[in-house]
């Protein structure tokens, strides 16, 4: 064999085994993004559902901390934040959400109890028994105010006396899922008449809510029914009485 055969010969074993080691390198490329695609389709829901929980919880916090500050604004004032300006409205305004009415994407509402026409037969200042009322009404954009202004910045000391706010650490704008928080103090304003069958008041429980991971409030409260229900997350307020089981 001549002496020029030999580089050929050590270029072609070369290709041979550069090639081999590029198909061997794609073979395992190849296994790597199948299993890749395996796992992720195991533990995607999973993942999905841990993350909607610890939404949910934080949800929950949420609701209980704009709670317990209404509570103490209520404590301070005798009013509960947007007291003055719903009475005045005339039903107009009537809801309370987390976040600019202006500016948020309100959840879709499945149902309507609980945030339908109320006429109060007492209750708190500027409200006149049997003349003060309610329509019925979804919140909105032009029927809510921001909660959040009245438990951070100080409001008009005729109206609210004795705030000693701020009664929130954090300035909220909204709930995990991007909507805001929806907060009905209708049944607060007017007087509640607890009897066993209506444990929550004659006019239920005030109550905060959020959508969850579905945007979409499907709780139903009633007189005797005032648990949160679905997906949805909250709680609920009263001044008199705190429901078992809630």
């Amino acid at each position: 064999m001549s002496p020029t055969h030999f580089p050929r010969i050590r270029r072609r074993f070369s290709l041979r085994i550069a090639e081999r080691a590029a198909g061997f390198s794609l073979i395992e490329i190849i296994v790597v993004v199948a299993a890749i695609v395996l796992i992720s389709a195991a533990i995607a829901p999973r993942l999905f559902s841990w993350i909607d929980e610890g939404r949910a919880a934080r949800a929950q916090g949420d609701a209980n901390a704009i709670v317990a500050a209404m509570n103490r604004f209520f404590q301070d004032t005798t009013r509960w934040p947007g007291q003055v300006e719903i009475l005045k409205a005339n039903s107009a305004t009537r809801f309370l959400i987390v976040g600019d009415p202006g500016t948020a994407t309100f959840p879709t509402f499945a149902v309507s109890t609980g945030i339908g026409a109320a006429t109060c037969t007492s209750g708190l200042s500027g409200v006149t028994p049997n003349v003060t009322a309610f329509t019925a009404a979804t919140p909105s954009s032009s029927n809510s105010l921001n909660v959040i202004e009245f438990l951070t910045k100080q409001p008009s000391a005729s109206d609210y006396p004795n705030w000693r706010g701020p009664y929130l650490a954090v300035d909220l704008s909204s709930d995990p899922w991007a909507r805001p928080y929806v907060i009905n103090v209708i049944p607060l304003f007017c007087g509640e008449t607890v009897t066993s069958a209506a444990p929550a008041g004659a006019l239920g429980f005030g109550w905060i809510l959020s959508g969850g991971p579905n945007r979409t409030v499907q709780t139903l409260f009633t007189d005797s029914h005032v648990n949160v229900d679905s997906d949805d997350v909250g709680t609920n307020l009263s001044k008199l009485v705190t429901p078992s089981g809630t």
